[in-house]
């Protein structure tokens, strides 16, 4: 935060936007390298820990947070699209759009400003976003799902059972288990049940281990998008 403040007064024109927009906004931990956005004709040579980006930056973009200029949600997410490494973006999106960032805020933006470098990118990641999930494998799955062209109910109601993914299309349950979840023998006794009880029902139920999901997810997606499509088929 000191060297937050310390931006806005060493340039009073400077906006604090991409990871530090982040962190002001409570997105994500203290970063490494701060980034601040100044006019095109600022000529300066910031110190090592501070990364500056010259670019000119609409007014309606920019918000007051812990009294320093800093860019909107919709800008900020857009920005650290450009700076964050894959994994920790996408990580990022789903989780802001998770507790509350309004996907419409985004798509917005995208029709202000067209043709933006980044805009793309923003608006890929907005169709590919999981934002249901209960777990990081679940989330994992989900987006590598998304990448496949199938978009599944996660943590949905299936009679008196919420399920990790369902499809109902397919009559398809797919449920992602961690050890330390599933391990015990009351829960194992349980989920037995509840499994032969799906399947009575007509459903076909995939389990997958939460370690396979992370280590994996593209394959274990390849896999469950091959059964759902058969299943698909053949109940038309």
């Amino acid at each position: 935060m000191d060297r937050c403040h310390a931006i806005a007064l060493w340039r009073p024109d400077a906006v604090l936007s991409h990871r530090s927009a982040a962190y002001l906004r409570g997105w994500t931990t203290e970063p490494p390298i701060l980034d601040a956005t100044v006019p095109r004709s600022a000529r300066l040579r910031p110190p090592p820990w501070l990364r500056l980006h010259r670019r000119a930056l609409d007014s309606r973009l920019v918000d007051d947070v812990e009294t320093l200029p800093c860019t909107s949600p919709a800008q900020t997410m857009l920005d650290c699209l450009a700076v964050l490494p894959r994994e920790q973006a996408e990580l990022l999106i789903d989780e802001r759009l998770k507790f509350g960032l309004d996907p419409a805020s985004l798509l917005c933006l995208l029709e202000r400003f067209p043709g933006r470098r980044g805009n793309a990118e923003l608006a890929r990641q907005v169709r590919l976003a999981v934002t249901r999930f209960a777990s990081e494998p679940e989330r994992a799955l989900g987006r590598a799902l998304h990448r496949v062209g199938l978009r599944l109910e996660m943590n949905a109601a299936v009679g008196p059972y919420v399920c990790d993914l369902v499809d109902r299309r397919s009559r398809t349950i797919i449920e992602v288990d961690g050890r330390e979840f599933h391990s015990a023998a009351e829960v194992f006794s349980k989920d037995r049940r509840r499994q032969n009880a799906l399947l009575l029902d007509g459903w076909l139920v995939l389990r997958y281990s939460a370690f396979d999901v992370l280590a994996a997810p593209d394959v274990v997606a390849a896999e469950i998008a091959s059964v759902i499509r058969r299943r698909r088929a053949s109940r038309r």
